[in-house]
């Protein structure tokens, strides 16, 4: 049995199959998702667990080489709250649309959703690579 790091065996799968270049998404509890994009919910009721415990607990898994926002989470807690944990470049696309951030979900190998109720709690990571 794992003592540390990601104890969710679905998590811990999806993570570990990321390659350079993958996308995935950190979600608030209300994102939508299309069909045929994983969904690894770990929602277990409204604020459990916090946008930001996920962050904390994938941090030290990952390489990542940027993230995407909606434009309506710039100077939000939301997009602080992604700035303080990854050094890495953010762009911002809107938040509805024809290639708005619910639509570029469909691009991602999966979704983690938590419980978070914060509007715009959103992300799309980009991997990187450690060498």
């Amino acid at each position: 049995m794992l003592t540390h790091g990601i104890l969710n065996a679905q998590l811990s799968a999806a993570l570990a199959g990321l390659r350079h270049k993958d996308l995935f998404v950190v979600s608030d509890a209300g994102l939508p998702v299309q069909r045929g994009v994983e969904v690894i919910d770990l929602a277990l009721v409204f604020g459990v667990p916090r946008f930001t415990q996920v962050l904390e607990a994938i941090e030290p898994e990952l390489v990542l080489e940027t993230g995407t926002m909606a434009e309506e989470a710039k100077g939000t807690v939301a997009e602080q709250w992604v700035k303080d944990r990854f050094d890495i470049p953010l762009t911002y696309v809107p938040h509805d649309g024809p290639d708005g951030l619910k639509d570029q979900v469909k691009n991602a190998k999966f979704v983690i959703r938590t419980g978070e109720t914060t509007s715009f709690s959103n992300v799309i990571f980009r991997c990187g690579v450690p060498f």
